[in-house]
């Protein structure tokens, strides 16, 4: 048997120990049994504002906030530049009368 368990908790990015998230997932399943599909109700009643399973380096984990995560700052533009304004239309130039 390998000597990492293949269930992970973290409580706002701070992982617990092995046996901390065995009983975490425990409690969580038996939770989920329950009250099918009702992660917020878990987070609710243990004083969690979100609680999200998901899969990670081989493992299970579960991802617990206490306190709203800030925002995602949008990913930055190569070169750091702002797009280029944009044409109206086809990008072709407009037809009309030809100059003389």
């Amino acid at each position: 048997m390998s000597d990492r368990s293949n269930l992970a908790a973290s409580i706002d990015g701070a992982p617990l120990a092995d046996e901390e998230a065995r009983d975490l997932w425990t409690r969580f399943s038996r939770y989920m049994d329950e009250h099918r599909g009702d992660m917020a109700g878990f987070a609710r009643e243990n004083g969690y504002v979100s609680v999200t399973p998901t899969f990670e380096r081989g493992r299970a984990l579960l991802v617990v906030r206490t306190t709203e995560a800030p925002p995602e700052k949008p990913a930055p533009r190569p070169g750091g530049e702002k797009p280029a304004p944009r044409r109206g239309g086809s990008g072709k130039p407009a037809r009309g009368r030809r100059r003389r």
